[in-house]
Parts: C-alpha cells; structure tokens; sequence
C-alpha cells in the first residue's frame, strides 16, 4: 500500500511539473531545463515517460529533444498515435556501443506496440497521426556486432500505421533500414509523407514502404546506402518520388546501391507511379531505377503505368533503368547515363527491358522511350532482351556513344546520333566534383549536405549560344546542342523560357524555366513552313524575298545576338556569299506597319 502511494505521489508531480509548461510542448533535456531530464544512461527511458504523458493527456501533442546533446538509448523509444517527436537538429539519439539486442525488426524508435517478427505486425490494429521531425539518428552500426543488412537495428520501423510524417531528419550508420514502414495486408492508405531528410550509410535501404497507396517521397539526398536500394517500395500504388538525390562513394562498391528499386509479386499490382526531377550517381551494383517482378502469375496490365520523367541516372552497373515484368511504361525526358568512359568493365544498358513475367511468358509488354539523352552506355543505348514478349516505342531521342550500339532489337523512325554537347561529360563530372567532395567527406566524417550533387546537375545542362543555366546566371556557350527543339512536336515547351523554338528540348530540363535557350526565337518563321517568305534556304550566296518586302529594313544577327549586316531592301535579293558556313537570323523591318518579321537562315558551303 505505501509503495502504491508512493508511485502515485510520484505521478502527481511529474503531471503538475509538466503541466507548469505551456500545452502542447513536452520538453526533454539533459542539463535539468527539461520537463523530464536524462543523465546519458538509459536516456529512452525518460523520452518514452514524456511521449507516455504526451499520450495519455490530449491537451499535449509533442515530445521535444533539446541540444545541443546526444540521447544515449538501450532500448527502443516508442511513440504512440496522435503524437509528434520533433528536436533540435543538434539533439542526436544514438545506439550504445555493443548494444547486443540480437532481435531483428527491433528498431531505434517504433509505434507503441510494435512485434518484432518478421512480418508487419497485427493489421487489425493501426495506429495514426505519427509525426517525427527535426533531429538526428546516428545508429552507431561500427560498434555493433550483429551483421549489416539482416534486419538489426533499423532507425524508424512503423507497422500497420497511417497519416506518417518523416521529415528534416539526420540518419545515418544504421545497421538496417532508415525507414521500415508498411502494412500486413496488400493497399493500406498510409497518407505518408517523407521530405527534407539527410539519409546516410544505411545497412539496407534508405526508406522502404510495403503494401500501401497514397505516398510521397520527395526532397531527400540519399548517400552510401548499401546492401538494397535508396528507396525502395514492395507491393505499392498510387505514390510520387520526386526531387531525391541518390549517390554512392564513386570509390568504392556496395552490393546494392540501387536508386529506386520497385518491386511487386505477380499477383499484387503495382501501378500509378510516378517518379521526377531525381539524380541518382554512382557505382551503384545494380540498376538506377528498377521495376521488377518477384515472381510468377498475374496478367500483361497487372503491373502498369509507371511514369519515370526529367530524372538524371549516371553510372550504374547493371544499367540505368530496368524492367522485368511492367507494362506501359513511360520513359520520358531523362538523360541516362552508365558509364561514360570511367571503367568499361560491366554490362551497362541505358534501358533494358529484361523479360515479362518469368513463369506464365505474358506477350505484349511495350515501353515508351521519348525526348532522352542516351548515351556512353557500356552495352546499348536501348535492350530488348524479350523481343518475344516486348516492345519499345522509342521516338525523339538523342542516342549517341554506347559501345555495341543504339539498339538491340528496336527501331526508330525519329531518334537522332549526334552527341548531345551536354555542359561536362561524365569523366570530369567525377574527376572535378565527386572526387573532391566525397574524399574530403570520408577524411572528416562529415556527409551532411549533397556532396556536389548539385553542381553536377548543371553539368547535364545543354548547351548553347543563346543562353544555359549556370546555377545564378546564363552561360554562353561557344556552341548548341543538336538536342535543344529537337522533342515530339506535340509535347508542351511552354515552362522554357525565351527564346524558345516552339518544341520542346531533350533531355532532364526539358520544358523547365532553367531549360537551355533556343536559337529560334517563339516568333520565328521556320524555313520548312508552307507560308515561308524567302528562299532558297539553305543558301550558299543569296536570299530571294517577296516583293511585298521590298523598301523594308533588315538586319542579320549571329546566333547570339551580334548584329554583322544591315540594309535596305532595293531589290528582292540580300548577299550573304561573305558570311561564314552557319545559322543566322535574319530580321525585316516594315517602316509603314511597324511589323517585324525573323527567319532563320543557313549559310551552307
């Protein structure tokens, strides 16, 4: 009886301690400014009393870690529904050394009830509204002893939960996952949004998301994550990836390192996906992105309709994209680059189709292949291993430099060869950046950050003497990129700035605002159009015009706006034998209307 009084009197207090602070806030501390204060030893126990408390009093949402400190955990912390875990970004929990759990699926912090099986748990029992923010995971995984990537100490695991939020996390050196979340049961609504995250040197995948809708993956860099993928979704539908830099130590190999990685069973679709504006880098063993069947059943449309557009997939050893068993796939605005030269040691395709479903041998799988850069693959541009079974429709792409060819058992009727004259080329992407960022990381330990991602997306920019993005200004080129205009004419290029040549360019900026700039002015009148007021275009000496141009000015402009002739039109001719072999612009000024008329010209030899 006394000892029961005792507990009582102990929970009264701590309530009108807390209660003293202003709702909905719980603070955690370690130098006694706390509303619950740890001492480095067992710190999850006073973190898991304040997420208790928040729990069980609704006016209290929030549990938050003050730093600067590290909260030394034992054991998990677990976070109940309706309850967000937020703290400084210089609060850090950290595994002990030598922890010794030995229980796989038990993670650094899970939802209040969590199984350790290796299942998701009970999916009659959901928990929601779970919101983590803020600070930092260090896993501490080379102090531990139990082996990388077999399911030891993942960061967060969050079974059968709904209405997730993960965002401004640090978490790195985990044994396992960063993230483990999903449902029993296949199409759970799991309302999860993961953003703004630092994921580094995971056992296993970055994030993975199994058996459910309704997700997005977005504004994350992703480094050295091994054994598995970045990201990766199991059995999933109706999700977005988008804006996630992937990248892995150009110096050394993992067995994984996979960008995105999409899988499902034969009978358990995986449809409505869409990923973009990704770069993922780096001497990853398998594929950029990869869309897999697991195993045998399921129809031709069982899994369909993933939409992978305006990413950038660089050296990856089995290939930039790759897919077994999807149909419909649409591939559209990438630059997909494997190799470009560095090794020339791996069996590198730009895009492989692999084979259909590997036990019912469905026929009439196609890919859709439009408006990418392809090019320095170790193999092929673009692989049909299956022609049997499948299809590319491969249209308006530049396909140039891979070493048995453009393609294997595919055609096309308007893909072009030229080099694409991207800004850098892959060799001195690596030399110049990566392999100043990534040593300079590994020699301090310090990985925060892109790691000069960033700065080589600007070096997949095209070029061109009209204009193209440098990172805060335009770039003058002394050339332009046979890929700028160049995209189905039917697609819309209304984001790219001016000029434009009225279609759209190739490549990862493609109808962006930051897209290279057109030598073909919005308002120029080609020479291939039937209302064409000049010929004969190409020309080697003169231009014949119309005589309703005659007594008009003109004046003709280099490709980047420098004015080398003007005059009046007397006749209805202009000499251009003095001008040097190339494209021009010619203007025609009307002095009674005011109206002005472009053209673009060709000085052929």
């Amino acid at each position: 009886m006394k000892k029961s009084l005792l507990i009582l009197l102990f929970i009264l207090i701590k309530i009108a301690t807390v209660q003293s602070q202003t709702p909905p806030i719980v603070y955690v501390a370690s130098d006694g400014s706390g509303d619950f204060n740890c001492d480095g030893t067992s710190d999850q126990i006073e973190i898991n009393q304040a997420l208790d408390f928040v729990a069980n009093n609704s006016d209290y949402t929030t549990v938050y870690l003050k730093g600067p400190n590290t909260f030394w955990i034992d054991e998990p912390i677990f976070i109940s529904e309706n309850t967000t875990l937020e703290g400084d970004a210089n609060a850090v929990v950290k595994l002990i050394d030598n922890a010794g759990w030995n229980t796989q699926f038990k993670p650094l912090i899970g939802q209040t009830g969590i199984s350790y099986t290796s299942g998701l748990g009970d999916p009659s029992t959901t928990t929601g509204n779970i919101t983590i923010r803020g600070f930092e995971i260090d896993g501490n995984r080379q102090n531990q002893t139990e082996p990388s990537g077999n399911s030891y100490y993942s960061a967060i695991v969050l079974q059968n939960c709904y209405n997730i939020t993960i965002n401004d996390m640090y978490i790195h050196d985990c044994l396992a996952d960063a993230l483990q979340t999903g449902y029993d049961l296949y199409g759970f609504d799991i309302n999860l949004q993961f953003y703004n995250n630092r994921i580094h040197a995971s056992g296993h995948d970055g994030i993975i998301v199994i058996n459910c809708e309704n997700f997005e993956i977005h504004d994350n860099i992703f480094t050295d994550n091994r054994t598995d993928a970045h990201i990766r979704v199991q059995d999933c539908n109706h999700f977005k990836i988008y804006n996630n830099i992937g990248g892995n130590d150009p110096n050394r190999q993992y067995s994984g390192g996979i960008g995105i990685s999409m899988q499902a069973g034969g009978y358990t679709p995986l449809n409505d996906a869409e990923v973009y504006n990704n770069y993922f880098y780096g001497k990853g063993y398998y594929y950029g992105i990869w869309l897999w069947q697991t195993s045998g059943g399921g129809t031709l449309h069982t899994h369909e309709n993933v939409y992978i557009h305006h990413n950038i997939i660089s050296w990856y050893q089995k290939g930039g994209i790759g897919i077994e068993g999807f149909h419909n796939t649409r591939i559209e605005n990438n630059v997909i680059q494997s190799d470009g030269g560095l090794e020339n040691s791996y069996p590198a395709p730009g895009i492989v189709f692999l084979g259909g479903d590997p036990t019912n041998n469905i026929t009439g799988f196609q890919t859709t292949v439009k408006n990418n850069i392809i090019v320095d693959n170790i193999t092929y541009g673009i692989d049909n291993q299956d022609p049997a079974n499948h299809s590319f429709v491969s249209e308006y792409n530049c396909i140039n430099g891979n070493l048995l060819g453009n393609y294997n058992n595919v055609t096309s009727t308007t893909d072009f060869y030229n080099n694409p004259q991207l800004a850098s080329n892959l060799f001195n992407i690596y030399t110049n950046i990566y392999n100043i960022h990534w040593p300079n990381a590994v020699s301090t330990g310090n990985f925060e950050g892109d790691l000069g991602a960033n700065e080589a997306k600007l070096k997949y920019h095209l070029k061109s003497e009209i204009g193209r993005w440098g990172g805060t200004q335009w770039v003058i080129d002394d050339s332009t990129s046979p890929c700028i205009d160049a995209g189905d004419p039917t697609y819309d290029f209304s984001n790219e700035p001016t000029p434009n040549g009225s279609r759209i360019n190739l490549g990862a900026f493609g109808n962006t605002a930051y897209t290279s700039k057109s030598s073909n002015p919005l308002s120029m009148v080609d020479y291939t159009n039937a209302d064409v007021y000049i010929y004969p275009n190409p020309t080697t000496d003169k231009i014949i015009l119309t005589s309703e141009l005659l007594n008009a000015e003109y004046s003709i402009y280099t490709l980047t706006g420098k004015l080398i002739k003007k005059g009046k039109l007397i006749t209805n001719e202009i000499g251009i034998s003095e001008l040097n072999t190339g494209i021009y612009i010619l203007k025609i000024m009307n002095n009674e209307s005011g109206k002005t008329k472009q053209f673009k010209i060709i000085k052929s030899e």
